[in-house]
């Protein structure tokens, strides 16, 4: 969103402020975290924010945030905006933007900038005092390629005895962002993305499924198409090994308890891709106990990349110059690989209500398939990319991950 836009919001906002007939409700949250990492020549990526690394940082999980909602009759106005900082800069977002009209006491129509209901923490994620983690597990909340989007949402709401029915149906959505790149910043830009998300719950339960289908494009870079181009001289299908013009179907599956003082949040997510990055599945289980104003949990998370995607013996390599285009493929696809586990002890400390404290410790596991060659380590000056990258040199191991945070909301 540029800056005139942004102009037209504040006065559009401004104007429906001073009328006496609408409700207007504002609210803010943050969040100041420390992290870091047991050793160096690790990182552990985002793509959205700073990278961890074995420096203490403030900077990858630390954001501020408001929203403002304003309502009239049928009408419902919300924005949400965010700052982090990223690269020495500082980045704004805005992650709401959109108008909802309530057609009846069961159907809403609306339409603007969104956030996904994909999972079941999609629409707060940002609100980190809402979850009772420190961070979330990206096993499973990476294989979102799209956290917001413009487009137009159906909603459909009915409560029976104890529960609630919630059904939302989106078409035709679009997103372009820039993302961390594995070397340098890429634009990733999503079109004609559907979904469907249904939501059963209770005072206690919690069910969710969803699924989404988004075109995908993000444009190879000068060593990709080098290598798919070459190889495809020589008579190969090298249509999947391209981030260009892909489609991305995610389904997932999620069940939240709370009962007392008892936490129970599980989900799975299986995202299916004809593209140099691999299908993946990932899934987690969080179980939290609260004990006065503090609540201990343990949370273990696993993905696991689709092993067959690394398998390329059918490609044909007839002479010197074709084995090495294959040989660099095979370390594109080595490199790119975030299969990994991560087995997590937290505790948060709840201040009074709208505050809290976190803390949560990680062990991680990455899991590597295929092998990559000395001259790829060497002109990159990585042994591994994906969530958990490495430099050359060092020790393929488990690392550790800490992280302490204040958050709050009102």
């Amino acid at each position: 969103m540029n800056i005139k836009q942004i102009i037209i919001f504040l006065i559009f906002t401004t104007s429906l402020v001073s009328e006496d007939q609408f409700n207007t409700r504002f609210n803010y949250f943050g969040n100041l975290s420390a992290s870091k990492l047991s050793s160096s020549g690790f990182y552990l990526n985002n793509y959205s924010h700073d990278s961890v690394s074995s420096d203490l940082s403030l900077t990858p999980y630390s954001k501020a945030g408001a929203q403002i909602s304003i309502n009239n009759n049928n009408f419902t106005f919300t924005a949400q905006g965010l700052i982090r900082k990223e690269n020495d800069n500082y980045k704004v977002e805005l992650t709401w933007l959109n108008l909802k009209y309530d057609i009846d006491d069961n159907f809403a129509i609306r339409g603007g900038r969104i956030q996904t209901k994909m999972l079941l923490h999609s629409e707060s994620l940002d609100i980190d005092y809402l979850q009772l983690w420190a961070k979330p597990p990206v096993e499973v909340y990476n294989l979102m390629p799209i956290r917001t989007y413009d487009g137009i949402e159906l909603i459909y709401d009915k409560t029976f005895n104890d529960y609630t029915l919630s059904i939302s149906a989106v078409g035709l959505a679009s997103f372009s962002d820039n993302i961390n790149g594995s070397i340098e910043e890429v634009v990733i830009d999503v079109d004609d993305s559907h979904s469907f998300a249904l939501e059963l719950s209770s005072d206690m339960f919690k069910y969710k499924a969803s699924y989404t289908k988004s075109k995908v494009n993000i444009e190879d870079d000068a060593t990709t198409k080098t290598i798919v181009n070459g190889l495809s001289a020589y008579g190969n299908d090298m249509d999947r090994f391209t981030y260009e013009n892909r489609t991305i179907s995610v389904y997932s599956l999620g069940f939240q308890f709370r009962n007392n003082d008892f936490t129970l949040d599980s989900e799975i997510a299986y995202s299916q891709t004809n593209s140099l990055l691999a299908s993946s599945i990932g899934a987690y289980m969080m179980v939290g106990y609260k004990i006065n104003d503090f609540t201990p949990y343990i949370m273990y998370a696993e993905n696991q990349n689709d092993k067959s995607h690394y398998d390329t013996s059918s490609i044909k390599t007839s002479d010197a110059t074709s084995k090495a285009l294959k040989r660099k493929l095979d370390d594109l696809l080595y490199l790119g690989n975030f299969s990994q586990s991560t087995a997590s002890l937290g505790v948060r400390y709840d201040i009074k209500i709208g505050m809290a404290l976190k803390m949560q410790i990680d062990r991680m596991s990455s899991t590597n398939y295929g092998s990559i060659s000395s001259s790829t380590v060497q002109s990159v000056g990585y042994e591994k990319f994906g969530v958990i990258s490495r430099e050359s040199g060092t020790e393929d191991k488990d690392i550790y991950a800490f992280n302490v945070s204040f958050c709050f909301a009102y």
